[in-house]
Protein backbone atom coordinates (compact mmCIF):
# COMPACT_ATOMS: atom_id res chain seq x y z
CA UNK A 1 0.00 0.00 0.00
CA UNK A 2 1.14 3.66 -0.70
CA UNK A 3 2.08 5.99 2.36
CA UNK A 4 0.77 9.54 2.76
CA UNK A 5 4.35 10.47 2.19
CA UNK A 6 3.68 14.57 2.19
CA UNK A 7 5.06 17.30 -0.56
CA UNK A 8 5.36 21.08 -0.18
CA UNK A 9 4.03 23.18 -2.73
CA UNK A 10 3.52 27.19 -2.80
CA UNK A 11 -0.52 27.80 -3.41
CA UNK A 12 -1.14 31.48 -3.03
CA UNK A 13 1.76 32.31 -0.98
CA UNK A 14 1.57 29.53 1.23
CA UNK A 15 3.24 26.51 1.66
CA UNK A 16 0.80 23.66 1.78
CA UNK A 17 1.86 19.77 2.88
CA UNK A 18 0.15 18.03 0.25
CA UNK A 19 0.22 13.94 0.39
CA UNK A 20 1.36 11.83 -2.52
CA UNK A 21 -1.16 9.41 -3.89
CA UNK A 22 -2.21 6.77 -1.35
CA UNK A 23 -4.11 3.59 -1.87
CA UNK A 24 -7.96 5.34 -0.22
CA UNK A 25 -10.41 5.33 -3.21
CA UNK A 26 -11.42 8.45 -5.31
CA UNK A 27 -14.97 8.84 -6.51
CA UNK A 28 -16.00 10.82 -9.11
CA UNK A 29 -19.55 11.17 -9.14
CA UNK A 30 -21.33 13.09 -11.46
CA UNK A 31 -24.74 12.73 -13.50
CA UNK A 32 -25.09 12.13 -17.41
CA UNK A 33 -23.03 14.42 -20.26
CA UNK A 34 -21.51 16.47 -17.21
CA UNK A 35 -18.06 16.17 -18.05
CA UNK A 36 -17.32 13.22 -16.13
CA UNK A 37 -15.58 11.49 -18.83
CA UNK A 38 -13.06 14.36 -19.70
CA UNK A 39 -12.75 14.45 -15.35
CA UNK A 40 -11.86 10.33 -15.75
CA UNK A 41 -9.39 10.95 -18.56
CA UNK A 42 -7.50 13.38 -16.82
CA UNK A 43 -7.16 10.96 -13.85
CA UNK A 44 -6.08 7.94 -16.22
CA UNK A 45 -3.46 10.12 -17.61
CA UNK A 46 -1.67 9.88 -14.17
CA UNK A 47 0.56 6.77 -14.00
CA UNK A 48 -0.10 6.51 -9.82
CA UNK A 49 -3.41 5.89 -10.66
CA UNK A 50 -6.40 2.48 -12.02
CA UNK A 51 -9.08 4.77 -13.09
CA UNK A 52 -11.97 2.92 -13.71
CA UNK A 53 -14.54 3.97 -16.16
CA UNK A 54 -18.25 3.74 -15.46
CA UNK A 55 -17.47 0.55 -13.07
CA UNK A 56 -21.77 0.80 -12.65
CA UNK A 57 -22.38 0.50 -16.39
CA UNK A 58 -24.45 -2.59 -17.44
CA UNK A 59 -22.68 -3.57 -19.93
CA UNK A 60 -19.81 -4.82 -17.33
CA UNK A 61 -22.35 -7.53 -17.03
CA UNK A 62 -21.52 -9.35 -20.27
CA UNK A 63 -18.40 -7.40 -20.65
CA UNK A 64 -15.18 -9.44 -22.93
CA UNK A 65 -12.53 -8.56 -24.45
CA UNK A 66 -13.58 -8.19 -28.10
CA UNK A 67 -15.98 -5.32 -26.58
CA UNK A 68 -13.38 -3.66 -24.62
CA UNK A 69 -11.29 -3.16 -27.85
CA UNK A 70 -14.22 -1.82 -29.96
CA UNK A 71 -15.80 0.67 -26.97
CA UNK A 72 -13.49 3.85 -27.81
CA UNK A 73 -13.70 7.56 -27.91
CA UNK A 74 -13.44 7.32 -31.49
CA UNK A 75 -16.30 5.62 -32.66
CA UNK A 76 -18.24 6.47 -29.57
CA UNK A 77 -20.02 10.05 -30.95
CA UNK A 78 -20.02 10.93 -27.60
CA UNK A 79 -17.67 14.04 -28.15
CA UNK A 80 -15.45 12.37 -25.61
CA UNK A 81 -11.71 12.90 -25.32
CA UNK A 82 -9.98 10.41 -27.83
CA UNK A 83 -6.83 9.50 -26.57
CA UNK A 84 -6.75 6.12 -28.40
CA UNK A 85 -7.38 3.56 -25.63
CA UNK A 86 -10.60 2.02 -25.11
CA UNK A 87 -12.86 3.22 -22.37
CA UNK A 88 -12.86 -0.07 -20.67
CA UNK A 89 -8.79 -1.34 -20.62
CA UNK A 90 -8.83 -1.00 -17.14
CA UNK A 91 -11.34 -3.99 -16.72
CA UNK A 92 -9.61 -6.23 -19.20
CA UNK A 93 -7.25 -8.56 -16.21
CA UNK A 94 -10.97 -8.62 -14.22
CA UNK A 95 -12.44 -10.41 -17.46
CA UNK A 96 -14.19 -14.15 -15.83
CA UNK A 97 -13.47 -16.95 -18.15
CA UNK A 98 -17.13 -16.55 -20.05
CA UNK A 99 -16.42 -12.90 -19.96
CA UNK A 100 -18.37 -10.36 -17.11
CA UNK A 101 -16.67 -8.62 -14.45
CA UNK A 102 -17.07 -10.95 -11.67
CA UNK A 103 -18.95 -9.90 -9.04
CA UNK A 104 -21.03 -7.34 -10.85
CA UNK A 105 -25.28 -7.24 -11.56
CA UNK A 106 -26.84 -5.76 -13.62
CA UNK A 107 -28.74 -4.67 -10.88
CA UNK A 108 -26.12 -2.61 -9.93
CA UNK A 109 -26.81 0.00 -12.37
CA UNK A 110 -29.95 1.48 -11.70
CA UNK A 111 -31.91 -0.66 -9.14
CA UNK A 112 -31.37 1.16 -5.61
CA UNK A 113 -30.12 4.37 -7.82
CA UNK A 114 -31.29 6.01 -4.33
CA UNK A 115 -29.25 3.31 -2.09
CA UNK A 116 -29.77 4.53 1.72
CA UNK A 117 -26.52 4.59 3.42
CA UNK A 118 -27.26 2.22 6.25
CA UNK A 119 -29.27 -0.16 3.58
CA UNK A 120 -27.12 -3.27 3.52
CA UNK A 121 -26.32 -4.68 0.08
CA UNK A 122 -23.28 -7.21 0.45
CA UNK A 123 -22.88 -8.12 -3.27
CA UNK A 124 -22.40 -4.49 -4.41
CA UNK A 125 -19.61 -3.53 -1.10
CA UNK A 126 -17.85 -6.49 -2.77
CA UNK A 127 -17.54 -6.01 -6.10
CA UNK A 128 -16.43 -2.43 -5.60
CA UNK A 129 -13.97 -3.93 -2.84
CA UNK A 130 -12.71 -6.04 -6.07
CA UNK A 131 -12.15 -3.07 -8.26
CA UNK A 132 -9.92 -1.19 -5.08
CA UNK A 133 -7.92 -3.84 -4.07
CA UNK A 134 -7.10 -4.69 -8.02
CA UNK A 135 -5.58 -0.94 -8.35
CA UNK A 136 -3.95 -1.55 -4.69
CA UNK A 137 -2.34 -4.68 -5.94
CA UNK A 138 -0.36 -2.88 -8.33
CA UNK A 139 0.20 0.16 -5.82
CA UNK A 140 -1.96 2.54 -7.72
CA UNK A 141 -5.24 4.99 -6.51
CA UNK A 142 -8.55 3.71 -7.32
CA UNK A 143 -10.43 6.00 -8.79
CA UNK A 144 -13.85 4.91 -9.79
CA UNK A 145 -16.00 7.68 -11.95
CA UNK A 146 -19.74 7.21 -12.32
CA UNK A 147 -22.94 8.51 -13.51
CA UNK A 148 -24.91 6.27 -11.75
CA UNK A 149 -23.82 7.05 -8.22
CA UNK A 150 -25.11 10.79 -7.32
CA UNK A 151 -27.87 8.91 -5.40
CA UNK A 152 -25.67 6.06 -3.50
CA UNK A 153 -22.41 8.47 -2.46
CA UNK A 154 -23.59 8.02 1.24
CA UNK A 155 -23.98 4.29 1.04
CA UNK A 156 -20.38 4.80 -0.59
CA UNK A 157 -19.12 6.80 1.91
CA UNK A 158 -20.02 4.95 5.07
CA UNK A 159 -18.20 1.43 3.60
CA UNK A 160 -15.21 2.74 1.65
CA UNK A 161 -14.02 6.38 3.04
CA UNK A 162 -12.14 7.83 0.62
CA UNK A 163 -12.06 11.19 -1.69
CA UNK A 164 -15.79 12.29 -3.24
CA UNK A 165 -16.19 14.73 -5.99
CA UNK A 166 -19.23 15.48 -7.38
CA UNK A 167 -19.45 17.73 -10.64
CA UNK A 168 -22.56 19.42 -11.19
CA UNK A 169 -23.40 21.24 -14.87
CA UNK A 170 -25.71 24.10 -15.65
CA UNK A 171 -29.41 21.51 -16.15
CA UNK A 172 -30.48 23.03 -19.54
CA UNK A 173 -27.06 22.78 -20.88
CA UNK A 174 -26.97 19.24 -20.02
CA UNK A 175 -30.78 18.43 -20.87
CA UNK A 176 -29.95 19.45 -24.10
CA UNK A 177 -26.72 17.48 -24.42
CA UNK A 178 -29.08 14.30 -23.75
CA UNK A 179 -31.65 15.86 -26.46
CA UNK A 180 -28.75 17.03 -29.34
CA UNK A 181 -28.09 12.83 -29.45
CA UNK A 182 -31.58 11.84 -30.83
CA UNK A 183 -32.27 9.91 -33.41
CA UNK A 184 -35.57 10.77 -33.95
CA UNK A 185 -37.90 9.86 -32.94
CA UNK A 186 -36.17 7.75 -30.62
CA UNK A 187 -34.86 9.15 -27.39
CA UNK A 188 -31.49 8.63 -26.40
CA UNK A 189 -29.92 6.20 -23.77
CA UNK A 190 -29.32 8.86 -21.23
CA UNK A 191 -33.07 9.94 -21.21
CA UNK A 192 -34.32 6.77 -20.66
CA UNK A 193 -32.04 6.36 -18.02
CA UNK A 194 -34.21 9.21 -16.33
CA UNK A 195 -37.73 7.77 -16.83
CA UNK A 196 -36.15 4.06 -15.41
CA UNK A 197 -34.42 6.44 -12.51
CA UNK A 198 -37.31 8.60 -11.78
CA UNK A 199 -40.47 5.48 -11.70
CA UNK A 200 -38.58 4.00 -9.00
CA UNK A 201 -36.94 6.35 -6.77
CA UNK A 202 -38.26 6.92 -3.13
CA UNK A 203 -38.99 10.26 -2.40
CA UNK A 204 -39.97 11.00 -6.69
CA UNK A 205 -43.36 9.30 -6.25
CA UNK A 206 -45.42 12.33 -7.04
CA UNK A 207 -43.03 13.14 -10.00
CA UNK A 208 -43.55 9.97 -11.59
CA UNK A 209 -47.43 10.24 -11.15
CA UNK A 210 -46.79 13.82 -12.97
CA UNK A 211 -45.60 12.42 -15.72
CA UNK A 212 -47.44 9.13 -15.87
CA UNK A 213 -44.19 6.80 -15.32
CA UNK A 214 -44.56 3.87 -13.78
CA UNK A 215 -41.79 0.97 -12.08
CA UNK A 216 -42.37 -1.67 -14.99
CA UNK A 217 -41.67 -5.07 -14.25
CA UNK A 218 -38.51 -7.59 -15.60
CA UNK A 219 -34.90 -6.71 -15.70
CA UNK A 220 -32.98 -3.33 -16.39
CA UNK A 221 -32.98 -3.88 -20.22
CA UNK A 222 -36.87 -5.20 -20.49
CA UNK A 223 -37.41 -2.01 -17.88
CA UNK A 224 -35.88 0.48 -20.56
CA UNK A 225 -37.22 -1.02 -23.33
CA UNK A 226 -40.49 -0.44 -22.15
CA UNK A 227 -40.36 3.39 -21.29
CA UNK A 228 -38.62 3.39 -24.79
CA UNK A 229 -42.15 2.21 -26.08
CA UNK A 230 -44.35 4.52 -23.98
CA UNK A 231 -42.32 7.24 -24.16
CA UNK A 232 -40.49 7.63 -27.48
CA UNK A 233 -42.91 9.80 -28.82
CA UNK A 234 -43.26 12.12 -25.86
CA UNK A 235 -42.86 16.18 -26.14
CA UNK A 236 -39.17 17.57 -25.24
CA UNK A 237 -40.90 18.67 -22.31
CA UNK A 238 -41.59 15.70 -20.34
CA UNK A 239 -38.03 14.32 -21.08
CA UNK A 240 -36.92 17.42 -19.55
CA UNK A 241 -38.84 17.28 -16.75
CA UNK A 242 -38.43 13.52 -15.61
CA UNK A 243 -34.68 14.92 -16.13
CA UNK A 244 -35.27 18.07 -13.37
CA UNK A 245 -36.92 15.42 -10.69
CA UNK A 246 -33.49 13.06 -11.16
CA UNK A 247 -31.07 15.89 -11.30
CA UNK A 248 -32.58 17.88 -8.16
CA UNK A 249 -33.02 14.64 -6.21
CA UNK A 250 -29.38 13.52 -7.16
CA UNK A 251 -28.11 16.38 -5.86
CA UNK A 252 -30.57 17.03 -2.75
CA UNK A 253 -28.63 13.54 -1.88
CA UNK A 254 -25.00 14.18 -2.82
CA UNK A 255 -23.87 17.68 -2.41
CA UNK A 256 -23.68 17.92 1.75
CA UNK A 257 -21.76 14.47 1.19
CA UNK A 258 -19.22 15.85 -0.99
CA UNK A 259 -15.07 16.52 -0.12
CA UNK A 260 -15.58 18.78 -3.31
CA UNK A 261 -18.21 20.16 -5.71
CA UNK A 262 -16.96 20.66 -9.50
CA UNK A 263 -18.76 23.17 -11.71
CA UNK A 264 -17.32 21.76 -14.54
CA UNK A 265 -19.09 25.22 -16.63
CA UNK A 266 -16.30 27.30 -15.16
CA UNK A 267 -13.69 24.40 -15.39
CA UNK A 268 -13.93 24.88 -19.04
CA UNK A 269 -14.25 28.59 -18.73
CA UNK A 270 -11.66 30.39 -15.89
CA UNK A 271 -8.41 28.80 -15.73
CA UNK A 272 -8.10 30.59 -12.41
CA UNK A 273 -11.21 27.88 -11.05
CA UNK A 274 -9.28 25.24 -13.30
CA UNK A 275 -6.08 25.68 -11.09
CA UNK A 276 -8.22 26.02 -7.95
CA UNK A 277 -9.98 22.63 -8.23
CA UNK A 278 -6.77 21.16 -9.52
CA UNK A 279 -5.08 22.16 -6.55
CA UNK A 280 -8.07 21.47 -4.11
CA UNK A 281 -8.17 17.42 -5.71
CA UNK A 282 -4.48 17.33 -5.22
CA UNK A 283 -4.79 18.92 -1.12
CA UNK A 284 -7.26 16.08 -0.97
CA UNK A 285 -5.90 13.24 -2.69
CA UNK A 286 -2.30 13.60 -3.58
CA UNK A 287 -3.04 13.15 -7.42
CA UNK A 288 -2.05 15.92 -9.31
CA UNK A 289 -4.55 16.85 -12.56
CA UNK A 290 -3.74 19.12 -15.16
CA UNK A 291 -7.14 20.79 -16.30
CA UNK A 292 -5.46 23.69 -18.56
CA UNK A 293 -7.00 21.69 -21.85
CA UNK A 294 -10.19 21.90 -20.28
CA UNK A 295 -12.99 24.00 -22.40
CA UNK A 296 -16.67 24.22 -21.98
CA UNK A 297 -18.73 23.44 -25.06
CA UNK A 298 -20.64 26.40 -27.04
CA UNK A 299 -24.27 26.26 -25.82
CA UNK A 300 -26.49 24.33 -27.48
CA UNK A 301 -28.06 26.51 -30.60
CA UNK A 302 -31.55 27.00 -31.18
CA UNK A 303 -34.77 26.62 -29.34
CA UNK A 304 -36.72 23.11 -28.48
CA UNK A 305 -40.96 23.82 -27.47
CA UNK A 306 -40.16 23.60 -23.35
CA UNK A 307 -40.81 26.33 -20.91
CA UNK A 308 -37.43 25.79 -18.89
CA UNK A 309 -38.57 27.68 -16.43
CA UNK A 310 -42.09 26.52 -16.10
CA UNK A 311 -41.19 22.75 -15.71
CA UNK A 312 -38.82 23.25 -13.43
CA UNK A 313 -40.77 25.29 -10.65
CA UNK A 314 -44.01 22.04 -11.46
CA UNK A 315 -41.53 19.41 -10.62
CA UNK A 316 -39.45 21.19 -7.64
CA UNK A 317 -43.06 22.02 -6.28
CA UNK A 318 -44.48 18.11 -7.00
CA UNK A 319 -41.54 16.85 -5.06
CA UNK A 320 -42.07 19.71 -2.09
CA UNK A 321 -37.97 20.35 -2.23
CA UNK A 322 -38.75 24.13 -2.65
CA UNK A 323 -37.77 24.57 1.03
CA UNK A 324 -35.33 22.04 1.07
CA UNK A 325 -33.73 24.18 -2.25
CA UNK A 326 -33.65 27.53 -0.62
CA UNK A 327 -32.42 26.22 2.87
CA UNK A 328 -28.60 27.25 3.90
CA UNK A 329 -25.82 24.78 3.33
CA UNK A 330 -24.51 22.93 1.00
CA UNK A 331 -27.44 22.41 -1.05
CA UNK A 332 -27.28 25.73 -2.44
CA UNK A 333 -24.74 24.85 -4.88
CA UNK A 334 -27.76 23.14 -6.40
CA UNK A 335 -30.12 26.33 -5.59
CA UNK A 336 -27.89 28.25 -7.86
CA UNK A 337 -26.94 26.13 -10.67
CA UNK A 338 -30.83 26.41 -11.39
CA UNK A 339 -31.29 30.27 -10.71
CA UNK A 340 -28.76 31.15 -13.32
CA UNK A 341 -29.72 28.28 -15.69
CA UNK A 342 -33.54 29.40 -15.38
CA UNK A 343 -34.79 32.21 -17.69
CA UNK A 344 -36.30 34.96 -16.12
CA UNK A 345 -39.97 36.29 -16.31
CA UNK A 346 -42.88 37.34 -13.79
CA UNK A 347 -42.92 35.01 -10.53
CA UNK A 348 -46.14 33.92 -10.20
CA UNK A 349 -45.78 30.79 -7.42
CA UNK A 350 -44.25 31.44 -4.31
CA UNK A 351 -40.74 29.79 -5.60
CA UNK A 352 -40.94 31.28 -8.31
CA UNK A 353 -40.60 34.52 -6.09
CA UNK A 354 -38.35 33.24 -4.19
CA UNK A 355 -36.31 33.22 -6.63
CA UNK A 356 -36.33 35.91 -7.99
CA UNK A 357 -35.83 37.66 -4.77
CA UNK A 358 -32.41 35.46 -4.39
CA UNK A 359 -31.50 36.51 -8.38
CA UNK A 360 -31.86 40.32 -7.14
CA UNK A 361 -30.27 39.79 -3.80
CA UNK A 362 -27.14 38.03 -5.85
CA UNK A 363 -27.04 41.03 -8.31
CA UNK A 364 -26.99 43.39 -5.25
CA UNK A 365 -24.37 41.34 -3.13
CA UNK A 366 -21.68 41.27 -6.68
CA UNK A 367 -22.17 45.41 -7.64
CA UNK A 368 -21.30 45.95 -3.99
CA UNK A 369 -18.16 43.60 -4.59
CA UNK A 370 -17.31 45.41 -7.63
Amino acid sequence: MLGLQPVVVLFHGYDLKLPRPSSAPIFVHSGWRCSSTYVWHRFRAVPEVMAYYEPWHEQLARLTPEWIERERPSTSGLRHPNEGLPYLSEFSGLLGPDGGVPGFETRLALDDYFLPPDQEDPGQAAYVETLIAAARREERTPVLACCRTLGRIGWLRRRFGGTHIVLIRDPVQQWRSFYSLRKRPRPTYFELCQYVILSEAAGGEAGARRLGLTAGQGDLFERIQAVRKRFKRAPARTSFAAFLAVYVLSYVAALPRADLVVDVDRLGADPDYARTMATAIEVLTGVKLDFSDCRTPAPHAGTLPVDYRKEAVAMIEALELSATLTAPGPVQTLYRKLVKALPDREPATTWERMLAFWRERGAKLGTAQA
